[in-house]
């Protein structure tokens, strides 16, 4: 590979670090490519094919992130450019979010040739997952790492077949957008500038939830912690969630 790249939608910085966690395994520097920021919605970036690109998303109720897919489709071009997509997901499942991010890439010139679904915490719900991922799941990425990293210097481009279904589940509208409490708020506007949808209002500092994706990075950037999530409604997701996050998930694997 001529340049290593990470292309990402990270707003917690989960998927971020399991990218970098495969980018030390790969042992060559990478550039990032950050389309979280709304500052970066319109960035573009064209790729050749002696170029290779990690491209990493989490997994929203079983589907890419729309505010990723808008991002990528008009402004992210490859040109024949071997890529390894990787979606992250909270113990619970990823549903056809691996085979969607893989149409996404293989649609916008890139050729997939390995995947990943990565097991991390829950992004909303952090009992679930808690501490993943952890010595395991890094022992198997760094196995994949190595497996990548000798797929492309044998300039093996053979395609590979991903888990998911087609047509794509129901995309599911959320509205957890995190509630502001005025008392702790000092008007920093650390949350109005790291909202990837420039859903913060930069007056009043009120979250606009039509715009809300509830990604929860304003809580995770906010210095005085005064964002969170009404309790009544982290009690009904966590009710929904015990069930399907009590087992351990396995990662998984495509190459």
């Amino acid at each position: 590979m001529e340049k290593l790249y990470s292309v990402f939608f990270s707003p917690t910085d989960t998927t971020r670090g399991v990218l970098d966690f495969l980018v030390a395994g790969m042992q060559k520097a990478a550039e990032d490519v950050d389309l979280t920021s709304y500052q970066n919605k319109d960035l573009q970036k064209d790729f050749t094919a002696e170029d290779t690109v990690l491209i990493g998303v989490p997994s929203y109720a079983g589907r890419v992130p729309e505010t990723f897919v808008q991002r990528f489709k008009e402004n992210i071009k490859g040109n024949n450019t071997p890529a390894v997509i990787v979606i992250t997901f909270g113990n619970r499942a990823y549903e056809d979010t691996l085979i969607e991010l893989k149409d996404l890439a293989q649609a916008n010139g890139f050729n997939v040739i390995a995947a990943a679904a990565v097991v991390t915490q829950h992004s909303i719900v952090p009992q679930f997952g808690a501490g993943r991922p952890d010595e395991q799941d890094k022992a198997e990425l760094a196995e994949f790492a190595v497996q990548a990293k000798n797929k492309l210097a044998s300039q093996n481009t053979a395609a590979i077949t991903v888990s998911g279904n087609r047509p794509y589940k129901q995309a599911m509208a959320s509205a957890m957008a995190p509630v502001l409490a005025e008392d702790k708020c000092i008007g920093c506007g650390t949350c109005v500038i790291a909202c990837p949808t420039g859903a913060i209002d930069k007056s009043s500092f009120e979250c606009e939830k039509a715009k809300c994706i509830s990604c929860l990075r304003c809580i995770k950037v906010c210095p005085m912690n005064c964002r969170y999530v009404p309790e009544e409604i982290l009690a009904k997701l966590k009710a929904h969630l015990a069930p399907l996050c009590a087992s351990r998930k396995d990662n998984e694997f495509f190459i």
